[in-house]
């Protein structure tokens, strides 16, 4: 068996499940738990989903090593949608807890380190 297509199947999976959460969570809740997310799990179901997505980004090209591999680019999607998707929880609506803008700025600012990483030239890892 190779490990190649397993990996890519998985990945394809992180990603249809993560963009799921993302675009029709009340679904996917039912569908899973029978019940729609209340309160805080709307946006903790989404943020989950964004994980899941940028995960599935992360693994699916494996072979990719050092700063500008694919584990990097799942981790910049991730980051940036995050801080994006966060900021907006915290403009839109109720959920706006004492942590919700230092994480928003944090992922921000990992987002913005790691395009540096991308744009700068900085040589791959061996």
């Amino acid at each position: 068996m190779r490990k190649i297509p397993v990996v890519k199947a998985a990945a394809w999976l992180e990603i249809i499940v993560g963009a799921t959460l993302v675009i029709a969570l009340d679904l996917a809740s039912q569908m899973l738990f029978v019940a729609a997310p209340q309160g805080a799990g709307g946006p903790l179901g989404r943020i989950g989903g964004i994980a899941l997505f940028a995960l599935g980004i992360a693994c699916l090209r494996s072979a990719d090593v050092g700063p500008r591999g694919s584990a990097a680019l799942g981790l910049l999607i991730f980051n940036a949608g995050a801080a994006i998707f966060l900021a907006w929880v915290a403009i839109g609506t109720a959920f706006c807890g004492v942590l919700l803008w230092p994480a928003v700025i944090l992922h921000a600012v990992i987002a913005c380190a790691l395009l540096w990483v991308f744009f700068s030239g900085v040589p791959r890892e061996s």
